[in-house]
């Protein structure tokens, strides 16, 4: 199964959505791609739900730092939803856990990307 991504604007927040497995460099380009332009148009808050993401290797960890960082850069904030177990143990081994904000559902996302800042 090839790497699809899906994206939308829910409560002023683009949520991306993964499925598939991510593998190819024309993938990762035409993601990031995406990010830049939504960025552009003023996007700082991002979801990625990672539902329907069926496996993930080295190259899917890069493309989620890179999403990451083009983001930060920008002065915005990625939250990473719905990670299953594999995954959420990929991050855990590899710190990833450490650098990036998880959360378990979407709607908790969005709260807390909405949330007032204290």
């Amino acid at each position: 199964m090839g790497f699809s991504i899906n994206s939308e604007i829910q409560l002023s927040i683009c949520i991306l959505s993964f499925s598939g497995t991510i593998l190819t460099k024309e993938k990762v380009d035409e993601t990031l791609e995406m990010v830049d332009h939504e960025l552009e148009e003023g996007q700082r808050k991002f979801i990625i739900d990672l539902a329907a993401l069926k496996q993930i290797n080295s190259s899917g960890l890069n493309l989620i730092l890179r999403i990451f960082t083009h983001i930060r850069n920008k002065g915005g904030d990625l939250f990473l939803v719905h990670t299953n177990k594999t995954i959420s143990e990929l991050f855990k081994i590899s710190k990833l856990n450490t650098v990036f904000n998880i959360s378990a559902d979407r709607q908790t996302a969005i709260n807390q990307l909405n949330a007032p800042e204290a």
